[in-house]
Parts: structure tokens; sequence; C-alpha cells
């Protein structure tokens, strides 16, 4: 009964704790939130959607989309001392694919053949941004429609997805000529494409080229074979409906042989609004941040969650229509979401900083005439908004698109910053209910055992209902021979060399419950999973580099486990005092 008192009292002061510090999360940093300014630039000429948008020569470029009517246009426009200039194009590129080459200009191909997004078209054609000049050259091998181009650091363009027709992966010889490379394992529409240091491309999407979910998200490769990323069964790529620039998300530096990429995901299925009208205008999930090192996925641990919640109180943020976008000058990157009160969010997250990095959420003032449609980076690290169109609800209308232009100016701030936990108060609350309840619950079990054992019960069942926390000999037997089974795990099976192990995954292979393997860890090693873990890695990691010095770093810190070079070699200096370059020497000397 005295428990029972006691467990009251406890509940009630959490409660009024709760209630008077609603903005504090015990353990999590708070959000950083930050009001910027928008500039309105000069409307297009022509209204439209469906359109790239794109820096090309120094210039703010969209080109091609439909306009009203959901009639396609084939035009484009550049923005020069403060005034928009249309130019014709020789295609209509209606939800096309354009890619700003290397050598400055530009390649635009494929789009709807007709009207109302309909059909596919073939032809291909460069954009001179010196003298604002398209010039059509030649056709794709496939028609294509909502597809995905990149470069290679060798110079071949490499085309894939469609849209209601036929996939596969094709190459442009930079010259004239498209040839077909090889076929897909799944058709996608708009897919990512990432470049690896061995040159190969990986291709992966959400959706397939009828718009519909996949259920198992399958990895193509452009010289390799296909495979399947186990975080990506929970995770979903969040596929953006538009034309978007490749490499957009890549925050690796080439000359260091470092592929890396940042891509959103969400951990449940889309919502369809179309089998499910009731789901309209709702959010479709917790959304994260998913890095891709070469061939290896790993969720980016965040200082606080990617909102979903306006911290405005003013409802969900709507992030499908924007992909991750790197500011590589800065070491900063860009997530843009929607609110239903009509302002922009931007959720920044700055790489530049140790794991977990920090993250802000800028927001705008209500934006009545934006169609927050296809984002893009300027040079001096602000966003553009160009076109688009949008509906109360937040859904696509593709039949009146705007012609309005905004620049949103991230640096620029017209407010201190302000400070908010990265959870709402409900949901402290139900936590810290859950909690007290747990507390009730524990003590409840805890007082019936020590009755039990007054009364001469030692039945196993009752060790393994207490547990490690009674103590006495025989728990600490139990707890070094539990041990003794994950250390044998980590060295015969090298379960550390996956990056995504969790705790829970030693204690399904041993057969037993997660609170016996950290209370293990910590009793005969005084380190946390984590550390336990890490030491593993570690210890694998010279192995490699004293037996093949030689390898590139990244493949030695992916084969061991790590998820990504900033955390490698911050763990190993942790570990061993050392930069791996000192460690080397030591060992050669």
């Amino acid at each position: 009964m005295k428990d029972f008192i006691r467990t009251v009292q406890v509940f009630i002061i959490t409660m009024m704790t709760a209630l008077s510090y609603e903005d504090v999360v015990a353990g999590q940093p708070p959000l950083i939130l930050k009001r910027v300014n928008v500039e309105r630039l000069p409307d297009l000429n022509t209204p439209r959607e469906g359109h790239a948008v794109f820096y090309a020569g120094g210039e703010l470029v969209v080109a091609g989309g439909h306009t009203t009517g959901f009639q396609p246009t084939p035009t484009a426009e550049y923005l020069r001392d403060g005034e928009w200039h249309q130019v014709p194009m020789t295609y209509i590129h209606d939800h096309g694919t354009a890619l700003v080459l290397r050598s400055g200009r530009v390649i635009l191909m494929g789009g709807s053949k007709e009207e109302l997004g309909v059909g596919q078209t073939f032809g291909a054609e460069i954009y001179d941004p010196d003298n604002h000049i398209f010039t059509g050259f030649g056709c794709l091998y496939m028609k294509r429609t909502l597809a995905s181009a990149i470069e290679t650091d060798s110079g071949q363009v490499i085309v894939t997805g469609n849209w209601y027709a036929d996939d596969g992966i094709e190459k442009f010889d930079g010259q004239r000529f498209f040839s077909p490379v090889k076929p897909v394992t799944q058709g996608r529409a708009v897919p990512f494409l990432f470049r690896t240091s061995s040159g190969d491309i990986l291709i992966v999407g959400d959706r397939d080229t009828y718009d519909h979910q996949k259920d198992t998200i399958i990895v193509d490769r452009l010289y390799g074979d296909a495979f399947e990323v186990p975080l990506l069964r929970t995770w979903k790529p969040m596929t953006y409906n538009a034309p978007i620039t490749a490499d957009v998300g890549f925050i690796g530096q080439n000359k260091k042989g470092e592929y890396t990429y940042m891509m959103a995901a969400k951990n449940f299925a889309r919502t369809d609004h179309r089998n499910k009208p009731e789901l309209k205008g709702k959010p479709a999930g917790q959304v994260a941040i998913v890095l891709v090192s070469d061939t290896v996925f790993s969720l980016l641990p965040t200082s606080c969650p990617i909102p979903m919640m306006s911290p405005l109180g003013t409802g969900p943020i709507f992030y499908d229509r924007s992909c991750v976008m790197a500011d590589k000058k800065a070491h900063k990157a860009y997530l843009c979401g929607v609110g239903k009160d009509k302002r922009l969010y931007v959720v920044c997250i700055d790489y530049a900083q140790e794991i977990p990095p920090p993250i802000s959420l800028y927001y705008t003032e209500p934006l009545a005439d934006c169609g927050f449609y296809s984002p893009a980076i300027t040079p001096q690290g602000n966003l553009v908004i160009v076109g688009g169109s949008s509906k109360p609800n937040y859904d696509s209308d593709n039949f009146t698109p705007t012609s309005s232009a905004w620049l949103v100016l991230l640096g620029n701030n017209d407010e201190a910053d302000t400070y908010k936990s990265c959870m709402p108060t409900t949901y402290l609350i139900v936590l810290l209910v859950f909690a007290a309840l747990l507390v009730f619950v524990v003590i409840f079990i805890i007082g019936k055992s020590r009755a039990a054992v007054r009364h001469g019960d030692n039945s196993p069942e009752l060790i393994d209902r207490v547990g490690v926390t009674m103590g006495g000999k025989q728990n600490d037997q139990l707890g070094k021979e539990l041990y003794n089974q994950i250390c044998q795990l980590m060295d015969e099976r090298q379960l550390f060399r996956n990056s995504e192990l969790k705790v829970q995954d030693v204690a399904a292979e041993i057969g037993t419950n997660v609170r016996y393997v950290t209370k293990s860890i910590k009793l005969s090693s005084n380190l946390t999973f984590t550390q336990f873990v890490n030491q593993y890695r570690v210890g694998y990691a010279k192995r490699l580099l004293r037996q093949q010095a030689d390898r590139k770093i990244i493949d030695i810190y992916t084969e061991a486990g790590f998820a990504s070079e900033r955390s490698f070699f911050r763990i190993f200096k942790e570990s061993t005092g050392m930069t791996t370059s000192e460690w080397l020497n030591q060992e050669n000397a």
C-alpha cells in the first residue's frame, strides 16, 4: 500500500512538471525556430506547372511545363535585370527531364505528348545559356515522361524512369545518340539516381510507373546486380512528382572519393487520396533523412525529429513537394514543406556538425499566391519557388497554375531565434502518464517477488521475471554467461558489420530481452551497447588498415559497419586518441 501511495505521489508531481514546462523534453535539444523574409520576384510571362527549374550561365531558368487548362507550353524563360525573357523551345517538355551538364549547357528530354499530361515523347534538345537558344538534336531510345537523368564521372548521361509506359536504362553518347543499356528490375517514376565511388549508378524510388506505392523497394544498378535494402522496408523514399536536377542532394566530395547523398523518407506508405478520400489533407507519417553512401543506406540521426506539425499551432506540415537540396558551400541541406496556414516551412540540416547534426525550422509569412513548386537553391544559398499550383487542400491543380515567383532569404532573419521542444505537450503528457503507470506496475511486481523470496520461492520463473535487478551471485553469473554469448556472437557472426544493428537484433539472436543484453554489457564491460559495438567496429577497421592500407577509406569504414565517414573518424579518434593517419604512422614506425 505504501508503494502504491508513493507511485500516486510521483504521478502527480510529474504531471505538474509537464504542465509547468511544456517546452522541455528530457534528453532532447530544443528545435530552433526561425522566421525568414521572402521577396516577391517578377511574375512569369506564362503561368506554368510541370516545368524544370535550374540555374544556367548564372541565370534562373524555367523550361517547359504546361499552362492554364493543362495545355503544354513549348517555351522557356530566363530572369535577367529584374525581368523574365521568354524564348521558344524546339519540343514540348511537360514533366520532362532537364539536366545541367558540367559543360554549363543543359539537356532537356521527353515529357507528355498531349494536353492533360497524356502520353510520352522522344524529343531531346540542348539549351545554350550564352545565347539563350534551344537546339533539337535527336531523340531518346524510349519515349519518356517523369524520368530522371545523371551525368557520370566519365561524362556519360544515364536516363531512366517513366510514366504509364515501360521503363529501362539508356545512355547518351554526348553527341547525338541514345542507346539502351539494360532493363530494370522495377519500373519507376522520377527515381533517385546516386553515383558511387566505383563508377556505378544506383536507382531507387517508391512508386512504379503507374503511381502505385511499392511494397518492396529494390535498388537497381547500372553495372551490378539489383539488391534489397532492409531499411527501405520501413522508411520509404519520398519520390517527388516533378522534374528534379540530378545530384541535388549530393553532400560528398568527388575529389576525395566520397559519394554521399541525402534522401527524404517516411515511415509508412504514402497517403493515397484517390482511393481513401477520408485521408485527404493529412500527412503521411514521420519524415526522416536517409544517407546513401555507395551501397550503404542508413538513417541519419538528428538532434530533433523533423517536425510534422507546425510549432505555430496551425496544423500539419506536408513535405511531399520537395526533395532534399544540399547547399555544398554552406554545408547545409534543406527540405521544404507547406502548412495549412500557407506558410513555407524549411527544415535546415547543418550536416557539417557532428552526428547527430542540429536541425532548424525556418518559416515564412503566409504566401497566398505561391505555387509551392520545385524549389531550387540560388548561388547565394537562398531558395526560389517559381510557378506551380496549389488548392486549399494542397493537392496540385494542373489546370490553374500560377505565374508567381518567390525568393526565400534563408540567411536574413527578422526575428530572434526561438526554441520549441521536439515533442508536442500532448505527446509528452501521454508519455509521462505511461511512465507513471509503468512505475506502478514495476513496484507491484517487485513487491510480490520480494514477498515470494521471503517465503522461499526461488523458482527459475521468478528469477527470470525479476531479472538482474535483484542482484546476488546467481544473477551475476547469469550476466557474465550472457555477456560471453554476446561476445561469441560478435566474434563468430560479426554482427557489428551491420551499420543498422540494434540491441533488439542481438537480443533476438540469443533469445532473451533487450534489458538483459544492455545490463550484462554494462556490468561486464562498463560500456553502453553502442560503445560495445563500436569497439568491435574500430578493431575490425584496424585490421583492414594494417592488412589493406591501400584500400579507399570509404570501403574500410563501410565494411567495418560504420554508417558514415564522419562517425568513423570521430569514433576511431575517441577510441585510439589518434586519427587514422597518426595510428598508421605509429603502427609502421
